[in-house]
């Protein structure tokens, strides 16, 4: 059985043994003097030595020991059963075959496992859907009790990333074998998110570019972009998700902004707002600013490369798509080259740690009543015995 104190700082409250002490000097310094008179005429000739005595040693110790269990109960103790050898685990991520990963590992004396949820035994058929590699390490390591051997079998190329690298408390057997991991899939949307475009007759040849990047767009996330162009005339669609406005400003743009919608527009020299693209100089080429319900993405000039030299960089469509939808999410592919770290600072096994704890709050405020008990009865006979 092993002590553990859950909240140690408790134990501070261990200077408090300082007051007895203390307590029990004053009481002994006050002493009443009385006079003899036989001995008033007594010559003094050897100074008695004093020594350092407590008065009433028995109701010391227990006061001493009553403030001691009162700091222990302070510092929450648990009483933990050691628990036996944990054997060996091994997980296999989706995409690697059963006997590459025994191969690899070169030991069948271990507990096999799929690297999936709820961790299903490797005799088990092989998770079919795409799985969140990241997490499940995460929560493996925390569910594992400290200091189990933990090797982890992934392929070349894993999937299911959070653009975190994983730090674990338990230092693992990492080995990567041919394979790749299927990626996690991500919702589809039920409609194509689209741009709507309106411009001026001066401005049509602005589209081309717009039309560049919603290609691109598609390139990476096949049929999720659509393209919906016309003149300003046109009405704007009502389930128009963003647009660019290249025309001068009219009434149905700013109840459309408002409303909620998100809106590029040129010529706005003079407009104010947080700085979303600068050129190569530092010259800020637009700004974005709310407006009612909505956003207002302000280009300080024409939309063309001699005012917006960005819309000849290749980055381009990468930097429209994060001002109307935001930062693009992180990673989810990387190569297995990049193994979690290990950080022995990381609590793990807590879970089973605290489940087999006994925790001794209930005996020790039994005992420290009892204490409380017999200390009253033991300075209240002292005090009946004392001298009048």
């Amino acid at each position: 059985m092993n002590l553990v104190l859950l909240a140690p700082l408790g134990l501070v409250a261990l200077a408090a043994l300082a007051l007895p002490l203390l307590i029990h000097l004053v009481r002994r310094l006050e002493l009443t003097q009385t006079e003899f008179a036989a001995l008033r005429w007594v010559a003094e000739r050897v100074r008695p030595r004093r020594r350092l005595r407590f008065e009433r040693p028995w109701l010391l110790l227990l006061r001493l020991a009553l403030l001691a269990l009162l700091a222990l109960l302070l510092a929450r103790p648990m009483l933990t059963a050691p628990g036996a050898p944990a054997r060996r685990w091994v997980v296999v991520a989706p995409g690697v075959e059963r006997s590459t990963a025994q191969a690899a590992v070169g030991t069948l004396d271990a507990d096999w496992h799929w690297l999936a949820p709820g961790f299903p035994r490797l005799d088990d058929a092989a998770p079919a859907a795409a799985i969140p590699i990241s997490s499940l390490l995460r929560e493996l390591d925390a569910d594992l009790p400290a200091g189990s051997a933990l090797s982890v079998v992934v392929p070349q190329e894993l999937a299911g990333l959070d653009g975190e690298r994983p730090r674990l408390a338990h230092a693992l057997d990492w080995h990567v074998v041919p394979g790749r991991m299927q990626d996690v899939a991500a919702p589809t949307p039920a409609t194509p998110t689209r741009l709507v475009v309106r411009y001026a007759v001066d401005a049509k040849a602005a589209q081309t570019y717009l039309r560049a990047a919603v290609a691109a767009w598609n390139q990476r996330e096949p049929h999720r972009y659509e393209l919906d162009a016309g003149p300003a005339s046109a009405p704007i669609p009502s389930d128009a998700a963003w647009l660019v406005w290249l025309a001068p400003p009219t009434s149905a743009l700013t109840q459309w902004i408002e409303r909620g919608g998100i809106a590029l527009t040129a010529n706005n020299a003079d407009s104010e707002g947080e700085p979303v693209w600068r050129d190569d100089h530092g010259r800020v080429l637009a700004r974005r600013h709310v407006a009612g319900h909505g956003q207002t993405i302000a280009l300080t000039g024409v939309f063309a490369p001699s005012d917006l030299p960005i819309l000849l960089d290749a980055a381009f469509p990468d930097r429209l798509l994060s001002v109307f939808a935001g930062a693009p999410p992180a990673p989810t592919r990387a190569s297995a080259a990049a193994r979690p770290l290990h950080d022995a600072g990381i609590a793990s096994g807590a879970a089973q740690s605290l489940a087999a704890a006994r925790p001794l709050d209930a005996w020790l405020a039994l005992l420290i009543a009892g204490l409380f008990l017999l200390e009253r009865a033991v300075a209240t006979r002292a005090r009946a015995q004392a001298p009048a």
